[in-house]
C-alpha cells in the first residue's frame, strides 16, 4: 500500500473529529480568547493541510517532521486549553446541552491528533535516515543483532 494513503488516512479521520469539535464548540456555551480561533486554525488545520501536501509531493523529509510538530503542538493545546486550564471553555466548567458533546469532541479532537502524530513518526522513521538512527540510539541496539 502506498504510504501516502497510510498518512492520510489517520489525517481524513482527524478532518472528521475536527468538524466534530467544531460542531459541539458552536452549541456549547465555551468562548474562546481572541487569538484563540486562529491559532486553532493555523497549527490544527492549515499546518496540516501543507505536511500531507509535501507528503502528497513525496517530499518526506519536511512532510513527516511538520506533520508531527503541527498534530503534537494541536493535542498539546486542546488539552492544555480544554483540560487543564481554568477557564470558560473548559470541559468542566461548560454546562448546558453542548458539555457531552465538546467532552466527546474534545477527547476525539486529541485521540485523532495523536493518532495522526504517530503515524507521521511512522513515515518519518521510515524515510529519514538521520530520524531513523536517532531513534535508534535513543532505544539502544536489540538482541536480535548479537
Amino acid at each position: 500500500m502506498d504510504q501516502r494513503l497510510i498518512a492520510t488516512t489517520p489525517f481524513i479521520l482527524y478532518l472528521a473529529l475536527c468538524g466534530l469539535f467544531g460542531i459541539a464548540l458552536s452549541t456549547a456555551d465555551a468562548p474562546l480568547t481572541q487569538g484563540q480561533p486562529a491559532f486553532i486554525a493555523i497549527v490544527g488545520l492549515v499546518g496540516p493541510l501543507v505536511a500531507i501536501g509535501l507528503i502528497w509531493a513525496r517530499n518526506y523529509s519536511y512532510g513527516a517532521p511538520v506533520l508531527v510538530s503541527t498534530m503534537l503542538t494541536n493535542a498539546w493545546f486542546v488539552t492544555y486549553f480544554f483540560f487543564i486550564h481554568d477557564n470558560p471553555a473548559n470541559v468542566f466548567a461548560v454546562s448546558g446541552t453542548g458539555a457531552t458533546a465538546l467532552l466527546a469532541g474534545t477527547v476525539g479532537l486529541i485521540a485523532g491528533s495523536l493518532l495522526t502524530a504517530g503515524v507521521g513518526c511512522w513515515l518519518w522513521y521510515r524515510e529519514s535516515p538521520g530520524f531513523r538512527s536517532a531513534v535508534d540510539q535513543l532505544v539502544g541496539p536489540s538482541d536480535a543483532e548479537h
